[in-house]
């Protein structure tokens, strides 16, 4: 990366130390974010994992052409089941009625965090550590609160990916350019809205439980 033509170089940063005196203390160096090769082995190691989205939204179907309500609706009893939210009296009679089926994808969603977890220490552990070999198998010997300190970190990570501050100003990218003797040349067209990419740190809106 450093032979890269940077107008403005990578921000440097402290690395963090993780895990305590009993479970041993890790220096992990912090980046501002995953790289492609982190985001990459995650993806890898959930691969053959059934999404549990997908058998909320399942389920969410199942409760719908039952109960005569929309998907929507069923998938929000869903939800509310999951982070224990209190439900309108109809709602829970639905969600009473359905209980079992729901409770396999409350126990869906709770298993599918804790792979998602493992996977990203087990990532962070292999670049950033460099122990290439390292496994799954390798991080769920760790000790509780060392995995949950990397997986602290890995969040850390991730949001500071969209953080404004981390997006330079037109004014400072045009004093770097100024500096390296490299001013903006204008190409006369004007840019096109069709291809604009997404404002940093804002999400698309997600499609409707019924798409």
């Amino acid at each position: 990366m450093s032979a890269l033509p940077w107008v403005a170089a990578p921000r440097q940063h402290l690395p963090r130390r993780v895990g305590t005196l009993d479970s041993g203390i890790l220096e992990i160096p912090v980046l501002g974010g995953l790289t492609v090769d982190e985001a990459d082995t995650i993806s890898e190691l959930l691969a053959d994992d059934q999404s549990a989205f997908v058998k909320g939204a399942q389920l969410a179907d199942a409760i719908a052409t039952e109960e005569g309500i929309s998907i929507a609706e069923a998938f929000a009893i869903i939800e509310q089941a999951i982070t224990g939210t209190t439900l309108e009296e109809a709602a829970e009679a639905i969600r009473l009625k359905h209980a079992s089926r729901i409770e396999e994808v409350v126990r869906c969603y709770s298993t599918a965090g804790s792979r998602t977890m493992s996977a990203s220490v087990t990532a962070v552990i292999r670049h950033r550590l460099d122990r290439p070999a390292w496994g799954l198998g390798d991080t769920r010997k760790l000790p509780q609160v060392l995995r949950q300190d990397i997986w602290q970190l890995v969040q850390d990570e991730q949001a500071a990916e969209g953080l404004a501050e981390n997006r330079p100003s037109e004014e400072e990218l045009g004093k770097q350019r100024r500096a390296n003797g490299r001013g903006r040349r204008r190409t006369g067209a004007a840019s096109s809205g069709a291809c604009a990419m997404p404002t940093p740190g804002r999400s698309a809106e997600p499609p409707s439980a019924e798409s």
